[in-house]
């Protein structure tokens, strides 16, 4: 099931100022329900530097959030090492790499991939906010996040990010995949292009917004 909604940063902006926010004919924002990658194998995966792909979806949406139960978004990563220190930028299709999504730092923990701190919206994040899963099955590395979000006001929502290494297949229906995985995503690593700052093209938003 798929409608148009406010995107994001519409959504965040207006919770911040007290607004109710107005939705237009260029958000380009869906909804899913209760839909999740194909459960892979618990061995442990090696992530390592480079640029990722994949999608991030808000549950168990309270408060003032709790319209936008279900709601996902195409997302980007790199993940870059200096200095012993492992740091992941995330953006989405709403939320540019140079207006992000995320900033975290990760260390290992005993073999474990943790949060170091860092930002997601507008909150900090500390050691205990997310849970990283890496797990390995037929189409390569899949890195999992949970957290949770505390608005500011009043509720918040539990999210999930699935990301793979930029060039991976991903496996399962169309339910189980980024949204622009077939219309944007495929063509580009086919021709062997390189992770572009901007997710999705002006082609595959009429199909988006039908």
């Amino acid at each position: 099931m798929r409608k148009i909604g406010l995107s994001l940063l519409a959504a965040l902006l207006s919770l911040m100022l007290g607004g109710c926010g107005k939705e237009s004919a260029a958000d380009k924002t869906v909804v899913i329900l209760d839909t999740a990658p194909t459960p892979a194998p618990t061995a442990e995966a090696a992530v390592s530097d480079g640029d990722w792909y994949g999608w991030w979806k808000m549950d168990h949406c309270k408060g003032d959030w709790a319209h936008m139960y279900g709601y996902y978004w195409d997302c980007c990563a790199v993940l870059s090492e200096a200095d012993g220190v492992l740091k992941l930028l995330l953006w989405d299709e709403d939320m540019p790499r140079d207006n992000c999504l995320s900033e975290a730092r990760l260390s290992r923990d005993g073999g474990a991939l943790r949060c170091a701190g860092g930002s997601f919206l507008d909150r900090e994040l500390s050691p205990s906010d997310w849970t990283i899963t890496e797990r390995e099955d037929a189409c390569g590395t899949l890195l999992t996040i949970e957290g949770e979000y505390q608005a500011v006001g009043k509720g918040g929502f539990h999210y999930v990010i699935y990301l793979r290494p930029w060039g991976s297949r991903w496996p399962g229906s169309a339910d189980e995949q980024p949204f622009y995985y077939g219309s944007w995503y495929l063509p580009m690593i086919e021709k062997g292009e390189t992770m572009p700052d901007v997710i999705g093209n002006k082609e595959t938003e009429g199909e988006k917004s039908a």
